[in-house]
C-alpha cells in the first residue's frame, strides 16, 4: 500500500466512507463500523438506534469543531443525549463511547503527509471518571488502511505519560519522513488543542529537536485533526421536526450556509441569496407543491431604522387566478417542514446532509418525490446523504431510480437497524442489485403492512 502515493481512484467515493460507533445509546462495545454511500437510507423499529446512528457525526462535530475536542459534548444544538451516563451503553459509567469516521482528505489537492485517496480513520473513546465526575483521558484511535495505533490524550490533546511506544507506527512514520525527506520544520504550536506528546513544544521536542519521526507523528497528527475538523464542518443536519417560520426574521451581516437543525435560518439564507430562491422555487414547482417563495423586506429606509433589518418569508399562491401572496404561518404544516430540505440540499455542495424523517407532514406523492431531490443533490451538487426514514415511499422512489438506471446501485445504501435479543443495535445493509430489488427481500417483514391490511382477512 502505497500511502503517500500520488494515484486518485478513477471515481472518487463519499466523503464519509464509514462511521464508527460503541458505547453509546443501544450500541454496545467493541465499536460497530457501519459502511457509508453516497445516499444512505437508515430504517427500522422504532428505539432501536436509527437516531443514534447519525448522532455520531452530530456528537463528534459540536464535540471536535469546538475548544474542548477531547472531550465528549453530550448536549448543544445538534445533539442533547443527556449527561454521560445517560448516553453510555446501559448506563455503565464504566464504559466508554466510542465515536468515530472514516473519511477521505477533503481537499485533495492540498498538501499531504498521505495520499489524498487513503481512507483515515479516526475515533475517539471518551471516558467518565465516576470518582471524580470529570472527564477521564480519552483513547484516541487512528487507523490508515491497516496501519493503525491507539494512545491515551487528556483533555488538551497531549498525551497521558506513561504509554509504550507502538514500534509498528514508529517505523511508519519514519518511512513518511524519509519518503517526505522532511517537511519544512513546523513553526509553532497550534492555538486550538492538538494531538502530541508534553515535550513536543519544548525545544528538544517536535518543534526544535530537528527529529525526523518527531516531526512526522506531529506533522502528520496535526493534518489528521485538520482534516477532521474540515468534514465535519460540512455537516448540515436537519432534525424530525421542522420549526415553522416566524413571521420576521431579523436579518445580520453573517453569511448563513446551514437553515438550521430545525430549518430556523431558512428565512435569513433565502434573503442572502436571491439566486437560491429562484433554485428552490424551480424545485417547488417540480415537487408541485403549488407555491412560489418570495422574500419580502422593508419598503423604507424609517422602517429600518427603527426595527432593524428584517425579512418574511412569503409564499405566492400559484393556484389562484391571479396568484396571490400569503403568509406562510397561514398554509398547512407540511409546507414549512419540506422547505428547509429543499433549501438545504440546493444550498450545500460537497458536503453531507443529515436528514431525519424527511417524510413528517407530507404526503406520500410528495415523499416519494423528496427521493429525486435527494439523487440531485448527490448527482449535481456533489453532497453526501444519511437519511433516517420510515417512508415506504421513499425507499420505493429510489429503488425505482435505480431500476430505471438513473441511480447507481452502488452508490445507494440501505440500511436496517434493529435490535439484538441482548437488546444491542444491530445495523445490517441490505444489497440492491441493478433491477432494484433487495437481493435478500425486506427484513422482519417492514413494509408489509399495507399488503397484510389490503390482503388480510376480513371479520
Amino acid at each position: 500500500m502505497a500511502l503517500n502515493s500520488g494515484e486518485e481512484q478513477a471515481k472518487p467515493g463519499p466523503l464519509v466512507d464509514h462511521l464508527v460507533i460503541g458505547g453509546l445509546k443501544s450500541y454496545a462495545q467493541p465499536p460497530t463500523r457501519v459502511p457509508l454511500a453516497p445516499l444512505t437510507l437508515v430504517f427500522g423499529p422504532n428505539s432501536a438506534g436509527k437516531s443514534s446512528l447519525l448522532s455520531t457525526l452530530t456528537l463528534l462535530r459540536q464535540t471536535v469543531v469546538g475548544d474542548k475536542p477531547f472531550q465528549l459534548r453530550t448536549r448543544g444544538d445538534l445533539a442533547d443525549v443527556g449527561s454521560f451516563r445517560l448516553a453510555v451503553h446501559q448506563h455503565d459509567p464504566a464504559e466508554r463511547i466510542t465515536l468515530g469516521l472514516g473519511f477521505r482528505a477533503p481537499d485533495p489537492e492540498a498538501a499531504s503527509w498521505i495520499g489524498s485517496s487513503v481512507i483515515r480513520e479516526l475515533s475517539f473513546g471518551y471516558a467518565w471518571n465516576p470518582e471524580t465526575e470529570r472527564p477521564a483521558d480519552t483513547k484516541v484511535s487512528i487507523d490508515l488502511e491497516g496501519i493503525r495505533t491507539d494512545f491515551l490524550v487528556n483533555g488538551d490533546g497531549v498525551e497521558a505519560p506513561g504509554q509504550e511506544r507502538d514500534a509498528g507506527w514508529d517505523d511508519f512514520l519514519a518511512s513518511l519522513a524519509i519518503a517526505r525527506e522532511v517537511l519544512a520544520p513546523i513553526p509553532h504550536m497550534p492555538n486550538q488543542p492538538v494531538i502530541r506528546r508534553p515535550d513536543d513544544a519544548n525545544p528538544t521536542g517536535a518543534l526544535g529537536s530537528g527529529d525526523p519521526i518527531a516531526a512526522a507523528r506531529l506533522g502528520l497528527g496535526m493534518q489528521l485533526q485538520a482534516e477532521l475538523s474540515e468534514v465535519l464542518s460540512r455537516i448540515a443536519y436537519l432534525g424530525p421536526i421542522r420549526a415553522r417560520p416566524e413571521r420576521s426574521s431579523s436579518l445580520s451581516t453573517t453569511a448563513y450556509h446551514f437553515v438550521g437543525p430545525e430549518g430556523e435560518y431558512t428565512t435569513e439564507v433565502l434573503a442572502d441569496n436571491p439566486a437560491l430562491v429562484d433554485l428552490v422555487n424551480e424545485w417547488f414547482e417540480r415537487l408541485g407543491l403549488g407555491y412560489q417563495i418570495r422574500i419580502v423586506t422593508p419598503a423604507s429606509d424609517e422602517v429600518s431604522v427603527t426595527a432593524g433589518d428584517f425579512a418574511v418569508l412569503g409564499l405566492i399562491d400559484v393556484r389562484d387566478d391571479p396568484p396571490s401572496l400569503v403568509s406562510s404561518r397561514a398554509v398547512g404544516y407540511g409546507i414549512s417542514q419540506i422547505t428547509p430540505i429543499v433549501v438545504q440540499s440546493l444550498l450545500s455542495e460537497n458536503g453531507m446532509l443529515l436528514i431525519e424523517q424527511p417524510e413528517v407532514h407530507i404526503h406520500p406523492r410528495l415523499q416519494a418525490q423528496v427521493g429525486d431531490l435527494l439523487i440531485n443533490t448527490v448527482q449535481e451538487r456533489g453532497n453526501q446523504v444519511l437519511v433516517e426514514t420510515h417512508s415506504e415511499h421513499l425507499v420505493l422512489r429510489l429503488l425505482r431510480r435505480v431500476r430505471e438506471g438513473v441511480l447507481d446501485p452502488a452508490d445507494l445504501s440501505i440500511l436496517y437497524v434493529d435490535l439484538l435479543a441482548d437488546g444491542a443495535a444491530h445495523v445490517r445493509r441490505l444489497e440492491v442489485d441493478s433491477s432494484g430489488d433487495l437481493v435478500d427481500g425486506w427484513p422482519g417483514g417492514f413494509f408489509d403492512e399495507r399488503l397484510e391490511e389490503v390482503l388480510g382477512t376480513r371479520w
